[in-house]
């Protein structure tokens, strides 16, 4: 009997393969859920991590921000406040100003955050707290022809006025000279008698060494002094004067001059505390060291050649100072 072929079709695998797509499909879902889960127990690591390293660094700041608020508090006790500064001084001239009234510590000068450019203002730190009432007294000095405005400084309360950033121009204080001060209208020398030998000629030319102008002398009486120079003062600049002596340095606008040669002479008159203070310079004066013409007059010369009504006019001498005639 012959062999029939089975007409049955073969059997399929396409439900194998159905399960094997789905297998694959759900293992693919749980390994992203795996990453997933990963992923999430590093970051809760590094929060955990991070939280601990804030928790140390507040720690530390609170300590520090004690110690540094008792550091603020105590630098505000040896500190002053110095307005209408000028915007093109620099802290070694503000630390030559104060330095009489004691040791400077520091010389800041804020300055804007934008832009940079100061602001005005400066506060200076003297090492002892007994220093700021000398430097309270020179409150309305006239500096870089201006009157300043000096005050004790206050402690600054935390919160107030926060955000307002500033950048710092500092300078660490040296020694140096002063140019103002209470003993500023200080006693001339006496004058020395004429010898009866220098009289009859004896040491004469010695004498003659010591009384004479010196090259220097005789440069700065032509170029300020002499009517023809083109640099000669005028009653309502702002002069200063440097000198071996005290005060070392002296700023004050131009009140008289009196040309008699050798012993030409001029008077600058500055506001101390409210209250005026002139000194006479003698140009051939030993102790005279430099002139300096820091501003003319406003409109490059004032009416009268002596301008004595200063003295009761303080409004008129703030103006002249501030460069307004």
């Amino acid at each position: 009997m012959a062999d029939v072929p089975s007409t049955e079709a073969p059997p399929t695998n396409v439900e194998d393969n159905t399960v094997d797509i789905a297998d694959d499909e759900e293992s693919k879902e749980i390994l992203l859920m795996k990453q997933r889960v990963e992923e999430m127990e590093r970051e809760a690591k590094k929060l955990r991590e991070l939280q601990a390293a804030a928790e140390a660094g507040s720690e530390a700041d609170e300590n520090g921000t004690q110690e540094s608020e008792e550091d603020k508090a105590a630098s505000d006790t040896r500190s002053v406040y110095v307005g209408n500064v000028d915007y093109a001084a620099t802290p070694e001239e503000i630390q030559v100003h104060f330095q009489a009234c004691g040791v400077i510590n520091r010389v800041t000068i804020i300055c804007d955050k934008f832009t940079g450019h100061p602001k005005g203002y400066a506060y200076v730190e003297f090492a002892e707290p007994e220093h700021v009432d000398a430097a309270v007294a020179l409150d309305n000095s006239l500096f870089r022809g201006r009157l300043i405005k000096v005050t004790a400084k206050r402690t600054n309360i935390p919160g107030y006025n926060r955000g307002r950033a500033y950048c710092l121009l500092v300078a660490t204080a040296q020694p140096a000279a002063y140019p103002f001060s209470k003993t500023a209208l200080t006693p001339p020398l006496p004058k020395q008698p004429i010898s009866p030998g220098l009289r009859q000629g004896k040491g004469l030319v010695e004498y003659l060494h010591k009384t004479l102008p010196t090259p220097e002398k005789k440069a700065l009486l032509q170029k300020f002094f002499s009517r023809r120079s083109n640099k000669q003062l005028q009653p309502g600049s702002i002069v200063t004067v440097l000198q071996d002596q005290a005060p070392t340095q002296f700023t004050g606008v131009l009140i008289a001059m009196r040309r008699r040669g050798q012993a030409t002479s001029f008077r600058l008159r500055n506001v101390l505390q409210r209250t005026g203070v002139e000194m006479q310079f003698f140009v051939n004066s030993p102790s005279l060291k430099e002139i300096k013409l820091v501003r003319p007059p406003p409109g490059g010369r004032m009416r009268r050649a002596k301008l004595f009504y200063l003295r009761d006019a303080p409004d008129k001498m703030s103006m002249l100072a501030g460069g307004k005639k």
